[in-house]
């Protein structure tokens, strides 16, 4: 199953897509990470897993994938990654880090200037993606970029989900009717997350949000925060958000999908 996590900048989505993946693999369940997000460097530091290549540069950089995808459009390529039916062991060795049993996937980032637009890297995001075959065990969780620039690109339609994480404030609320609207136009079932909650402010997001939508609500935590203000991995369980991992575990189309 492939799970897209979208939302705002600062929404919290990179922190959830972590905290998922390790609930995840608490649940039993092989999980890869896959940072799609071109600009935050947050994720491996979030998981507290190692450097290695990001895929872009593991293929020989920008004009090299180029020429690649270019090839994969025209069937022209050898190249493992871009044949149907790829499985999560077949991805380059050198571009996958692990930690707490999550495998991350780095699909490539904007690092100096005139390195181009972000373009290249979302279409080889939705390319891998689309071939990757993650067998019924395996687990897809992919940190999108801010925003919904991905939906432009069309990343989300090689997905089976959509979790939008709503932060509260009015840009996120207005945000995630965006979302909802191109995921509809995607063909795409999307829920939402509500994040950073106290009893002042769930009352005004839910005012914004269809109920039924709302998959989970998880509280503003002190530890997460100082845990990601001072740069550490990410070590606090969050039983909310193992209950989300529980849930997905068991997802299936169509189900009653209200378990906040």
């Amino acid at each position: 199953m492939k799970i897209m996590i979208s939302g705002k900048g600062g929404s919290g989505k990179s922190t959830l897509s972590v905290l998922l993946a390790k609930a995840l693999v608490k649940a039993n369940c092989e999980v890869l990470l896959v940072d799609a997000d071109e600009s935050n460097m947050g994720v491996r530091r979030l998981l507290g897993a190692a450097d290695s290549d990001n895929l872009m540069e593991n293929m020989g950089g920008r004009q090299s994938v180029k020429t690649e995808l270019w090839s994969e459009t025209a069937s022209q390529t050898d190249n493992e990654l871009f044949k149907s039916g790829m499985k999560i062991a077949d991805l380059p060795d050198g571009c996958v880090a692990e930690a707490d049993g999550v495998k991350l996937l780095v699909v490539g980032k904007i690092q100096n200037f005139g390195d181009g637009c972000a373009c290249l890297i979302g279409a080889l995001s939705k390319t891998v993606l689309s071939k990757l075959d993650e067998g019924d065990n395996a687990m897809v969780i992919i940190d999108a970029e801010a925003g919904v620039e991905h939906f432009g690109r069309k990343v989300d339609s090689v997905c089976d989900l959509i979790i939008g994480v709503v932060d509260p404030t009015y840009e996120s609320f207005m945000l995630s009717v965006k979302m909802q609207e191109m995921a509809a136009m995607a063909g795409i079932e999307i829920v939402f997350v509500l994040n950073k909650t106290d009893e002042a402010v769930t009352e005004v997001m839910a005012e914004h949000l269809d109920s039924d939508k709302v998959i989970a609500q998880i509280p503003f935590h002190k530890d997460i925060f100082s845990q990601s203000l001072h740069g550490k991995a990410l070590s606090t369980n969050l039983p909310e958000v193992e209950k989300l991992g529980h849930f997905l575990k068991r997802y299936r189309k169509p189900v009653n999908l209200n378990v906040a």
